[in-house]
């Protein structure tokens, strides 16, 4: 029998609603932030959400992996970004980390759109902040002192986080064309002419 799921929102939907709840906390007030610091964790957790959504949406939506390996024990559960991006990069083929990275910010405008991505993913700035985000103790605010980090340009950060979750059908539309492409190539712009 097979198992069916009802949802009301989409992952797209739910991946730009967590960005949006990131950057109405953030409101453009650093004063609320520092006035109210345990609120910071909160915050970060909510773009790791929407990053974690966007990665795990976009490799099932374009069958790069399913369901059950998203959410496999060795994927934490399907909360540990950096093993789910890694399970899309062996999928894809290529350098750690760089045909996920591309696909998922490749119609991102802002400039350090990428970079700030990479950090989220694999940074070694942000090996701690990833382990409390899939342990959820970010969420809860269960945390030490240099247990999470961040990003000084938060409104970058956030602008980040928010447009790949807007551009999901788009990167959808270039993991489902390379997936299924025979070319052993790695060069991303063979996946992006059509777009």
């Amino acid at each position: 029998m097979t198992k069916q799921t009802n949802r009301i929102f989409t992952g797209h939907e739910a991946a730009i609603a967590y960005a949006l709840a990131a950057e109405r906390i953030f409101n453009n007030d650093y004063d609320f932030l520092n006035t109210n610091p345990s609120v910071m964790p909160i915050f970060v957790s909510q773009l790791f959400q929407s990053l974690e959504i966007s990665i795990k949406h976009a490799g099932i939506a374009s069958g790069l992996f399913t369901e059950d390996e998203a959410r496999a024990r060795q994927m934490r559960s399907g909360h540990g970004i950096k093993e789910l991006a890694t399970l899309a990069v062996e999928k894809l083929g290529g350098n750690p980390f760089e045909p996920i990275l591309m696909a998922m910010t490749y119609f991102n405008t802002y400039q350090n759109s990428k970079e700030i991505i990479r950090k989220m993913i694999c940074g070694q700035e942000f090996e701690k902040t990833r382990e409390c985000y899939a342990s959820r103790s970010l969420g809860y605010a269960q945390v030490s002192n240099g247990d999470f980090a961040l990003i000084n340009d938060i409104p970058s950060w956030i602008a980040a986080v928010k447009e790949t979750a807007s551009n999901l059908p788009r990167i959808i539309d270039i993991l489902s064309q390379w997936k299924a492409s025979p070319s052993k190539s790695k060069h991303f712009a063979i996946w992006v002419r059509s777009l």
